[in-house]
């Protein structure tokens, strides 16, 4: 070989080094792949390591359709490859034997009596009332006394560390009850922080009678009855306002039957809130901060005696969003 030609090479060489070193990758880097020196991004978005001058291994899962349909919610394969095949993946949720994620019904089994305007002790705070009691507000804010309240508590353990963020972490809480006398009561319920949504307010008893579901109201206080429930449900997407405010704003109310004690069908017709959807009497936003996981709790306190009622079942609603799987319960 001449000089000349050993010189011709040697440049080549040369150019073709300060070329790889000025790019940042290793000599033999594929295009589009990694392998750079200083952690850089590849054409792919991945990056690279300086020890192993290879890109991570591809993914292995193929997307085939999407989740959401019976067969693809039961063929054990991560159809949309998101790492949550069947009824993990929220878009299996109420599919076939999937649950519907974020959802808890409570079947009580049996009819439960409301504690029917049980208390009575002058408060101002609820330290003032016996074990069991809350202080309320009766006739005004000045005029508070101790009541029983019913309360049914879920503890809740499928959110990770998630904590309420928004109204929208709530689709909805439902209860079937029946009562003869919605304006003596107040519904809420309680965060495992402590914070409370009121979902029905009470606002005093001025006002025509109103049932909730179809009561049974012949009995007398000694020997209730149940009547038929009816499932009501708050919402933070409900177009009707708060219970109370629809009916005292003129809302329509149904008509259903009312007590007739002779048996003559003498007892007329009562007015009964219409079920379905209201807006909560208080901003879901109260619960912004508190954890997701622990013990949620409905309370429903009847204020006054001789009207009563029963829950029949109550359920809970959490936007899938916030649930870490979807096939486990939360409870």
């Amino acid at each position: 070989m001449t000089t000349v030609t050993r010189a011709l090479l040697f440049l080549a060489l040369a150019s073709l080094l300060a070329c790889d070193s000025g790019s940042g990758r290793r000599v033999g880097a594929r295009d589009g792949g990694t392998g750079s020196m200083d952690g850089s991004t590849g054409a792919d978005g991945s990056t690279g390591t300086s020890e192993a001058g290879t890109a991570p291994p591809p993914s292995t899962c193929t997307p085939t359709g999407g989740e959401g349909t019976l067969e693809s919610c039961t063929d054990g394969m991560d159809n949309d490859c998101d790492g949550l095949p069947d009824c993990s993946d929220t878009d299996c949720s109420g599919v076939g034997s999937c649950p519907v994620c974020g959802q808890v019904d409570t079947q009580l089994g049996s009819p439960i009596s409301l504690p029917d305007g049980e208390g009575g002790t002058d408060c101002t705070v609820d330290t003032d009332c016996p074990t069991g009691q809350s202080c309320f507000d009766i006739d005004s804010p000045t005029d508070r006394e101790c009541r029983e309240s019913y309360r049914s508590t879920l503890d809740l353990q499928g959110f990770g560390t998630g904590t309420f963020e928004s109204a929208d972490d709530i689709v909805s809480i439902c209860v079937n009850m029946e009562h003869s006398f919605v304006r003596d009561l107040e519904i809420a319920l309680e965060a495992p922080n402590g914070s409370r949504v009121r979902l029905q307010r009470f606002l005093g008893q001025t006002g025509g009678e109103i049932y909730l579901g179809e009561a049974d109201d012949c009995d007398d206080d000694d020997t209730p009855v149940p009547g038929v429930g009816a499932r009501y449900c708050w919402t933070p997407t409900a177009t009707r306002p708060a219970m109370l405010e629809y009916a005292n704003s003129g809302g329509a109310l149904n008509s259903v039957p009312a007590c007739d004690l002779l048996g003559f069908g003498l007892g007329g017709d009562a007015e009964q809130m219409p079920p379905g959807d209201y807006s909560s009497a208080e901003d879901w936003n109260n619960f912004i901060g508190s954890p997701l996981n622990g013990e949620w709790s409905l309370v429903v306190t009847d204020l006054y005696p001789i009207d009563n009622g029963y829950i029949f079942d109550w359920q809970i609603n959490f936007s899938p969003r916030a649930i870490e799987d979807c096939s486990v319960p939360l409870i």
